[in-house]
Parts: structure tokens; C-alpha cells; sequence
């Protein structure tokens, strides 16, 4: 049998143990609403006199010795924290892009606005009136206002989604460097202030929650990985968890690695090389440029203000790696192609009236609109389209037929001056159905002016509708997932109250076992005997 006085140390043990439970739980019950905060746990492991040295042993019971407070762990699931993570990116994701969608929607909001659609029929309302007077200076001098108005809102428009895009590509620079470096760096300092704990055989859990919250925030910013293997041996006795986080290379290449322990990456943005492309960069923990970091980062908000910036829809070279996304570039060029067809269909209108020699298109181009320059055309885009200098000298200087009254009159030619078959023709051209074409000569859209602009609200909308939807999926699945790790990992009052109960009710046994051993010592040496 055991010696008598190691039952009192199997019962000192016994109410060690107990009370060490009971701190813990009013460590949790403390922390319910402590931002990042993990349940924690007493490991208790049951002390046995057994072992080899007993090999030759006479036989005996053994009854152990109790039981051992070890250690304080914390109750997570590893696999719940990846799945937490991954679709905390993807929420994020859809959520900056249906932010910046509908600042673009708001861009385009005819229905509150009534802006270009509305320009375009006052502008052939006024062609209207001039058809009836062709001659009249004052009404072709209010026909001319018409045409400046809806290149001042077609300007307008560039000019909007040049702002939508300079306050992306600012917030954009804001968590590049307030977020996802600030992050890195500060997890890499708790990777060194953990592991000198470790080292000297403490368990940091507070430290183990501030570097989990600040990743779970690293990845609503990019897609990430963690990893906490292999072991980085210390002595013969002595190793702990080589801790690391890394964005994936999605072509198979080497990874981007952001933390390794205390090392840690830098991220930068480079927005002047080419705004309408912005590319991120990082200097990985070795000190090594990675430049490849757009076609790697594929998730977070920096995925979604990436979509926004440089997305270019149907005009993207996906070969080349350029986002397919619809973004302000996509809709810009949008745009500009609809601003240079407008210029083209009606400076060649314009340009097709008798020259000097009665041949039609002698005369030499006479545009309507150009570029900045009041005179070419060749650069022309939604931002830079304005009437032309000619125009806006000489309001008459639209023709009003292809047959003006020449002097000297040639041989055969018939002068119609009070005629407007050249107004009639620009009417029905803004009435036509055009082949809009992009850059490549590739046709986007077969329809008029109206049916292009309403196209192009009419996408806008879809999209924020779609990425909307997207969204709230995303984040559904997303609390589901929040739910499932804080079964695991969060502080419940009603089963913290039912183990504290638990827990001392093992610790009034306790102290009942020495009253016992009390009773029965009492009995050896008071009675035994007597």
C-alpha cells in the first residue's frame, strides 16, 4: 500500500487541480466580450508512482497519486481558423467591390439626373428647329449650345470616373499601407515576443490571441496561408513551432512569403506608372521584389480595389494577366467609344457638302467636334471631346445641305441653300443603329445612341445587383463559419456556469477526502491501541 501522507498529496493535488479550473473559467467568464479572445482550458493528466524501477518489485495496488495541472491550452480548430480565413477574404472582396460599383452607379444615374440621354434630346430637338430654319444664324447658334452641352456631359462623366478612380487607388494605398504592412509587421513582433516565452516554457495565450485577431484582420485583406511547421529545434529538449505566413503562387511558381517568425514583408503600391493599371508590389522576407503580386493576390479587399482600378471587362488581354473584371477603366473606355462615334458619325456628315468644284467632300474634313485641340480628331475621348474651334467661332459653320451656294457657281452644279437635307441626315443618324467598336475594330454593341448609353447604365446596375447578391452569400456562409469557430473557440456563460459548478464540486470532494484522512489518521494514532 502507499504511504500514508501521500494520500494528503494526492488530495493537495486534487484541490490544485480544481482550483486552477475554477481561475480559468473566471478567466473566460471575464473575457466574454474580450475582441479576439479564445477559451482556454486546464490539461490535467493523472501522477502514477508506476515505471520501470518496480520491474523486481514485490507486487502491490496501485492506486496512483492524482492528478497534475500541466499546462493552459486554448480550445481552437485549425481547420475551422483556414476555413474563417479563406472565406473572410472572399466576403471582403465582394463587399469593396460593391462599394466602388456603386459609386460608379451613382456616375451614371440618368434616372435621377436625366444627364447625357437628356443632353442628346435636346440636341436634336434644337436640329429640329434648325431643319425648319436652316438659314437662321440665332437658331443654328443654339444647335451649336445643344452639341457643347452634351460634350460638357459627356465630359463630366470622364471626369467622375477619373475621381471614383483616384479615391479608389487612394483607399487602395491606405490599406496597402495602414493595413496589410501595419499587420505583417506587428504579427512578425509577436512571433518573436511568443517564442522567447516558449522558450522559456511559458504557454502565451494573450499573445496567441493578438497575433490570431491581427491575422484573421491580414485576411480580409489578401488571400492567405499559415503555417506553423516544421519545428525550429532550440537544444536537444527543447524545439517550438516555426511560425509563417504566405500569399500562394497561383501558378505553380514560388510562394510570396509575408511572415517568417519575426521576419516580415513590405508591400507598396505603384500608381504612377500607369494609373489606369496600378500594380502592387512586395519585398519578401528574403529581400527579394516580387512583381507578381496582381496576378497572386485573388482575394481580400485588395483583390476587389485591384478589379475596380485595372478591371477592363471585355477589353482585358486575359493572357497577359489583365483582370476581366468590369471596372472604372472598362467603363471609361465604354466612353470614349462613344464619344469618338459621335464625333465620327457627324463630322462625317458635316464633311460630306459640296467643295469649291461642286464635287461633294472636296471641300476638306469640317468637324463638328474634336479632340482638345479644336482641330484633330485622331486623340479624341470622353474627357477631352469639345466643339470645335471652327464650330464655336461661326455657329452656321454646320451645313445645313450638301449643296451650299457656291461663287463661282460651277458648270451644272444646283445650289440648295434653303434646303436641310444635311440636318435631316444628322437626325436620322442619331436615330440609327451603329456598329460600336472598340480599338481592335472588334463590334461591342449594334444600336443607337440612346440604346448604347442605355446599355451601359443598364450594365452598371447589373453588376452592383450581381456583386450585391455575391456579397450577401459570401458573408452568410461567412457568420456560418463565425458560428461554427466560436462554438469551438468562444466563451458560452451558460457552459462556463455549468463547469464552474462542475469544478467545485470536484473541489469540495477534495477537501471532503482530507477530512477523511483526517478521521483516519485520528484513528491510528488516537485510538489504535488504546
Amino acid at each position: 500500500m502507499t504511504a500514508t501522507f501521500l494520500a494528503y498529496s494526492v488530495a493537495s493535488r486534487a484541490m490544485e487541480a480544481s482550483q486552477a479550473s475554477i481561475n480559468i473559467v473566471g478567466n473566460n467568464i471575464s473575457n466574454v466580450n474580450t475582441e479576439g479572445y479564445t477559451r482556454q482550458r486546464v490539461d490535467i493528466v493523472s501522477v502514477t508512482t508506476s515505471g520501470m524501477v518496480e520491474k523486481y518489485a514485490t507486487p502491490k495496488v496501485s492506486t496512483g497519486i492524482g492528478a497534475k495541472a500541466i499546462r493552459t491550452t486554448q480550445l481552437r480548430d485549425p481547420y475551422i481558423d483556414a476555413r474563417y480565413r479563406t472565406q473572410n477574404s472572399e466576403a471582403n472582396r465582394y463587399e469593396t467591390m460593391v462599394k466602388g460599383l456603386t459609386n460608379l452607379e451613382d456616375v451614371f444615374d440618368e434616372a435621377s439626373t436625366e444627364a447625357l440621354q437628356g443632353e442628346l434630346s435636346s440636341f436634336i430637338n434644337d436640329l429640329h428647329k434648325l431643319e425648319q430654319m436652316p438659314t437662321s444664324s440665332d437658331i443654328a447658334q443654339v444647335a451649336r449650345s445643344a452639341a457643347e452641352k452634351v460634350t460638357q456631359t459627356i465630359n463630366m462623366y470622364a471626369t467622375q470616373l477619373e475621381e471614383v478612380r483616384t479615391e479608389q487607388t487612394e483607399n487602395l494605398d491606405v490599406t496597402v499601407k495602414s493595413e496589410f504592412n501595419t499587420y505583417v509587421k506587428n504579427i512578425a513582433s509577436l512571433n518573436k515576443q511568443i517564442q522567447k516565452e516558449e522558450i522559456y516554457g511559458n504557454t502565451p495565450n494573450e499573445l496567441y490571441d493578438q497575433r490570431n485577431l491581427l491575422i484573421d484582420k491580414l485576411s480580409g485583406v489578401a488571400n492567405i496561408e499559415v503555417s506553423m511547421s516544421p519545428a525550429d529545434v532550440i537544444s536537444e529538449n527543447l524545439s517550438i513551432p516555426h511560425y509563417s505566413i504566405k500569399i500562394k503562387n497561383q501558378s505553380g511558381g514560388d510562394d510570396i512569403l509575408l511572415v517568417d517568425n519575426d521576419k516580415y514583408a513590405e508591400m507598396s503600391l505603384d500608381s504612377k506608372t500607369d494609373p489606369l493599371n496600378v500594380q502592387l508590389k512586395i519585398t519578401d522576407t528574403t529581400g527579394v521584389e516580387r512583381t507578381d503580386v496582381n496576378s497572386n493576390v485573388i482575394d481580400g479587399s485588395l483583390r476587389g480595389y485591384i478589379n475596380l482600378i485595372n478591371g477592363k471587362g471585355s477589353f482585358a488581354d486575359t493572357v497577359s494577366g489583365e483582370s476581366d473584371a468590369k471596372g472604372i477603366y472598362y467603363y471609361s473606355q465604354k466612353m470614349d467609344i462613344f464619344a469618338k462615334q459621335f464625333a465620327t458619325e457627324l463630322n462625317t456628315i458635316n464633311s460630306a457638302v459640296a467643295g469649291a468644284d461642286g464635287v461633294i467632300g472636296s471641300g476638306g474634313v469640317k468637324n463638328l467636334f474634336t479632340d482638345a485641340s479644336g482641330v484633330t480628331t485622331t486623340n479624341i475621348t470622353a474627357k477631352n471631346l469639345q466643339v470645335s474651334t471652327a464650330w464655336f467661332n461661326n455657329p452656321s459653320y454646320i451645313n445645313a445641305t450638301k449643296y451650299p451656294t457656291l461663287n463661282p457657281t460651277p458648270t451644272g452644279y444646283i445650289a440648295t441653300p434653303a434646303s436641310a437635307d444635311n440636318i435631316e441626315r444628322m437626325i436620322a443618324k442619331m436615330s440609327d443603329k451603329l456598329d460600336f467598336k472598340d480599338s481592335s475594330g472588334n463590334t461591342i454593341l449594334t444600336g443607337t445612341f440612346n440604346e448604347y448609353m442605355t446599355g451601359v447604365v443598364s450594365e452598371v446596375g447589373t453588376d452592383v445587383e450581381l456583386n450585391t447578391n455575391f456579397s450577401k452569400t459570401a458573408t452568410n456562409v461567412f457568420q456560418t463559419i463565425s458560428d461554427s469557430r466560436d462554438a469551438v473557440a468562444g466563451v458560452s456563460l451558460n457552459e462556463e456556469g455549468v463547469n464552474l459548478s462542475a469544478y467545485q464540486k470536484v473541489y469540495n470532494a477534495a477537501m471532503r477526502y482530507f477530512n477523511v484522512l483526517d478521521e483516519n489518521l485520528d484513528t491510528i494514532i488516537n485510538r489504535m491501541g488504546v
